[in-house]
C-alpha cells in the first residue's frame, strides 16, 4: 500500500499545478462576482483534495523508509504556509487599521488572532448568520479554509504513524472509516446545521481524505492509457460542472460535495499513469504557472475584494474586476518569489530548522500581539470624528427586545412563547414575519402602550411568513409557519401587520416566495383577520452594512443627507404584493417612498440612520415608518401618531 507513495514521493507532476490553477481561477472568478463562475467556491474543495494527496504521500513515503520525523513535518508546513499568511496579514492590516471604523476593526483583530491560531474557520463559524452580508466584508475570512487543513495535519500524521507501527494491514480500513464517518456527517448534519457543516472539520475532513486515499494506493493505479484517459477527462468535466452549474442555492458541502472532490481525485489518480491527453492538458503551461503562485493568490484576492467593496459601498464593475484580478497576480508572483520560495530554501543559502520553528513563533506571535493591541485600544475611534462615529453606532440601533422577543433560525418556539409588548391589555394587533418584524414591533408595542393596548410579535430569523415556504431538505420554516397560521385561524379576528425582507425572499427564491405569501394572506382573511401588508424594505444587499456606508462617506466630508444607493428591484415587487394583497382583500402599505425616489434611496433622515445594517430597518428607521404610515392605518386617530419612542 505505501510502496506507490514511495514511488511517487519526489516525483514532480505539473498537471496537479495545473488542476491548483484551476481551483485558484474558480475561487477568484467566484468571489469577483463573475457571473459564469457561480460554483466557484468548489475551488477550495479541490484544493483540499490536492492537499490530502500531497500530503499523505510524503508521510506515507517517509513511513514507509523509516524516514519519517514529525518535527520535519511541521518545519515544511511552517516553511510552506506561515511566511507569505504572515506577510499578507501583515500588509491587509496596515490598511485595515487606516481604513476600517472601529467596530470593523475590532472584528478584524479578533479573526486576526483566531487566524494566527490555525482557528479562524471556528471564529467565522462562530460569527455567522443568514443572509450575512457582515461575513463577506471580513478581510481575512478566506482563511477559514486554511483552518480547516491545519486542525486536519494536527491529527492525521500521528494517526497514520500510530496504524504504520502497531496496526499496518488495517490502515487501509482505517482510512476508509474515517472517509465516510466524515462524508455521512457531512450530509446528515447539513440541513440542520449548515454553518457547522460548512465550517468545522468533522464534516470536511473526508475531502482531504479522499486525495489521501489515491496517495495511499487504495485504489488500485490505472491499468491502461484509455482507463486513464476516461479518468482524467470525467474529473476535469465533474470539476467544471460544479463550477459552472452549482450556486449559492446548492446545498453545500454535503453530497454535493462528492461531485469536485470525486473529479479532482480522479484527475490525480489518472495521472499516475502518464500519456493521458486531459491530464497533458493540465499541463499546459500558464496554467501550472498560476498553480505554483495558487497559495499566494489566493491569499491577496479576498482581501483586495472586501477593502474595493467597502470604499465603494456597492458591487465590482468590469474595471474593478479586472483591476483586482491583475493587482492579485502581481502581488501573489512577488509574494511566491520573494517570501515563499526564500523561506522554503535549506542550507546555507535558506534558513534551518530552528530559525524556521523560532521565525514562524515570532511572526505569528508579533500578529497576535498587534491584534490584542488593536482589541485593547477599542478599535482606535480616536481615528475618526464624532459625527461619523455617531452614525455608525447606528449598527447598534436594533429592537432591545430581540434576545427576549424575537427567534433565532431554530424555530423553537411556539406561539404561546410570543411576547406581548405594550399595557397589560389583550393584544389587538399581531406583528407576524421574519426579522423585518422585530424593530416595527418594539416600536408598535410603544405606541400602542401609550394607547393603552398592546401588540403581539411572532417574528423568526430566516423564516418568512409565508404558507409553505421551504429551503431545499429542511422544512423547519414550512413546519413552524403551518403551526403559527393553524393558531391564527384559531383565534379571534385582528389585526394581522405582515413584515419580511421581501427583496431578499423574492431574489433568492423568485419562484416560491410571492405564491406562499398570498397563501398566508388567504388563509388570515378567511379567518376573518385584517391583514396589513407592509411593503418591501429598501436593501443595499453588495454592502456590508448601511451605516457604515454612510460613515465612511461623512469621513470623506460630505453631507450624510447626500448619501444614496440605488433602488434595486423595488418597482415590480411592490406592484406585485399590492396586486396580491388587494385581491385577498388585504391592505398593501408601501414604504419605500418614505426616502426613495425612483432610483434612489436615501437612508439618513431626521438626524439618523434608518437602518442597522444592510436591510434591517433601525429602531429610527422603524419609528420613522411606523408614525408615518403604519399607525394612520392601524389606528386611524391621528393625535397620536407622532409619539416619539424612548429609548
Amino acid at each position: 500500500m505505501l510502496e506507490q507513495a514511495v514511488r511517487a514521493k519526489n516525483a514532480y507532476r505539473p498537471d496537479l499545478d495545473g488542476l491548483r490553477g484551476i481551483a485558484v481561477l474558480a475561487v477568484v472568478a467566484y468571489h469577483l462576482d463573475l457571473p459564469f463562475a457561480s460554483g466557484g467556491f468548489v475551488g477550495v474543495d479541490v484544493f483540499f483534495v490536492l492537499s490530502g494527496y500531497l500530503i499523505t504521500r510524503l508521510i506515507a513515503a517517509e513511513l514507509q523508509t523509516g524516514d519519517f520525523s514529525i518535527a520535519r513535518f511541521y518545519e515544511r508546513r511552517i516553511r510552506r504556509i506561515v511566511p507569505a499568511l504572515v506577510f499578507v496579514c501583515a500588509c491587509t492590516t496596515a490598511v485595515a487599521v487606516t481604513f476600517l471604523l472601529p467596530d470593523e476593526l475590532l472584528r478584524y483583530a479578533k479573526s486576526l488572532i483566531a487566524t494566527a491560531f490555525s482557528v479562524s474557520n471556528i471564529w467565522f463559524y462562530a460569527h455567522s448568520g443568514y443572509f450575512d452580508a457582515v461575513s463577506g466584508s471580513q478581510p481575512l475570512l478566506h482563511t477559514w479554509s486554511l483552518g480547516i487543513e491545519e486542525q486536519f495535519y494536527i491529527v492525521f500524521p500521528l494517526m497514520l504513524m500510530a496504524v504504520y507501527r502497531w496496526w499496518p494491514q488495517a490502515l487501509g480500513k482505517i482510512i476508509w472509516l474515517a472517509f465516510t464517518a466524515s462524508l455521512i456527517a457531512s450530509i446528515v448534519f447539513l440541513p440542520q446545521h449548515p454553518l457547522a457543516t460548512f465550517y468545522l472539520l468533522h464534516a470536511r475532513a473526508w475531502e482531504l481524505l479522499t486525495g489521501a486515499v489515491v496517495a495511499l494506493g487504495l485504489v488500485p493505479p490505472p491499468a491502461s492509457r484509455a482507463q486513464s484517459e476516461a479518468a482524467a477527462t470525467l474529473g476535469i468535466a465533474a470539476i467544471a460542472v460544479s463550477i459552472f452549474a452549482y450556486t449559492t442555492k446548492t446545498p453545500f458541502p454535503g453530497a454535493a460535495a462528492l461531485l469536485p472532490c470525486i473529479g479532482t481525485a480522479m484527475a490525480i489518480w489518472a495521472g499516475e499513469r502518464s500519456g493521458a491527453r486531459a491530464t497533458s492538458a493540465l499541463s499546459f503551461r500558464p496554467l501550472t504557472w498560476l498553480g505554483l503562485i495558487s497559495y499566494s493568490l489566493y491569499l491577496w484576492h479576498w482581501p483586495l475584494i472586501v477593502f474595493t467593496k467597502l470604499a465603494m459601498s456597492g458591487p465590482l464593475h468590469l474595471e474593478h474586476q479586472v483591476a483586482i484580478a491583475v493587482i492579485a497576480v502581481v502581488f501573489a508572483t512577488g509574494t511566491w518569489y520573494f517570501i515563499e520560495q526564500p523561506f522554503r530554501r535549506r542550507g546555507p543559502a535558506g534558513f534551518s530548522r530552528a530559525e524556521i520553528f523560532k521565525g514562524g513563533a515570532l511572526s505569528l506571535g508579533a500578529l497576535t500581539a498587534a491584534a490584542a493591541g488593536l482589541i485593547t485600544l477599542n478599535g482606535m475611534p480616536q481615528r475618526f470624528p464624532a459625527s461619523v462615529l455617531e452614525i455608525d453606532a447606528a449598527r447598534a440601533d436594533s429592537s432591545p427586545l430581540r434576545a427576549k422577543c424575537h427567534y433565532d433560525f431554530k424555530l423553537q418556539h411556539s406561539y404561546d412563547d410570543t411576547c406581548i409588548i405594550g399595557d397589560s391589555v389583550a393584544p389587538s394587533v399581531i406583528v407576524y414575519g421574519d426579522s423585518h418584524g422585530a424593530e416595527l414591533s418594539a416600536v408598535l408595542g410603544d405606541i400602542a402602550k401609550a394607547r393603552h393596548a398592546s401588540i403581539r410579535q411572532v417574528t423568526a430569523s430566516g423564516c418568512p411568513p409565508a404558507v409553505g415556504f421551504s429551503f431545499p431538505n429542511d422544512d423547519h420554516c414550512e413546519r413552524y409557519n403551518a403551526a403559527i397560521i393553524d393558531r391564527l385561524s384559531s383565534i379571534s379576528p385582528t389585526t394581522v401587520v405582515l413584515a419580511t425582507y421581501a427583496l431578499g425572499w423574492n431574489r433568492e427564491y423568485p419562484e416560491q416566495f410571492l405564491p406562499a405569501m398570498e397563501r398566508s394572506i388567504a388563509a388570515l382573511r378567511s379567518a376573518g383577520h385584517r391583514v396589513i401588508v407592509v411593503g418591501p424594505v429598501p436593501d443595499m444587499p453588495d454592502a456590508a452594512s448601511i451605516p457604515a456606508a454612510v460613515a465612511r462617506w461623512t469621513a470623506k466630508g460630505r453631507d450624510p443627507k447626500d448619501f444614496s444607493f440605488p433602488a434595486k428591484d423595488l418597482g415590480e415587487l411592490e406592484a406585485r404584493l399590492s396586486a396580491i394583497a388587494t385581491a385577498n382583500g388585504a391592505i398593501f402599505v408601501p414604504i419605500s417612498p418614505q426616502f426613495c425616489s425612483e432610483t434612489r434611496c436615501k437612508p439618513y433622515a431626521d438626524g439618523a440612520v434608518l437602518y442597522f445594517d444592510n436591510n434591517h430597518l433601525s429602531m429610527s428607521g422603524a419609528q420613522l415608518i411606523a408614525n408615518r404610515v403604519l399607525v394612520p392605518v392601524i389606528w386611524p386617530e391621528p393625535s397620536l401618531s407622532n409619539l416619539r419612542f424612548e429609548r
